[in-house]
């Protein structure tokens, strides 16, 4: 069953994109949404404006972006590992097995 947001609401979510600094991820956090709504909720109103989704989107703040792709590696990096350690793991029980 889908929720029903009221104008309001949705103007407010997308005023706080709009003064910069935050992604459409951190907002939707902040209210139990999910990014896609954000962006969904940012692109008509950029479309009932007449402006593009990528003119609305470069008011983003670098230190943001900045932050958030350092926090992407990292998490890479250690999903990176967890796979490195389950491999080793089934082949050591794969061998295991064999015995």
């Amino acid at each position: 069953m889908a929720s029903t947001f009221s104008r309001e609401f949705k103007s407010q979510i997308v005023e706080l994109f709009r003064q910069g600094g935050r992604t459409f991820k951190d907002i939707a956090e902040e209210f139990d949404l999910s990014a896609t709504t954000v962006s969904n909720w940012v692109r008509e109103d950029a479309n009932s404006r007449g402006k593009l989704l990528s003119e609305v989107s470069s008011k983003g703040d670098d230190k943001n972006d900045k932050a958030e792709i350092v926090a992407l590696k990292r998490q890479l990096q250690q999903k990176e590992e967890e796979l490195e350690i389950l491999g080793k793991a089934l082949a050591f029980f794969a061998r295991r097995k064999e015995q």
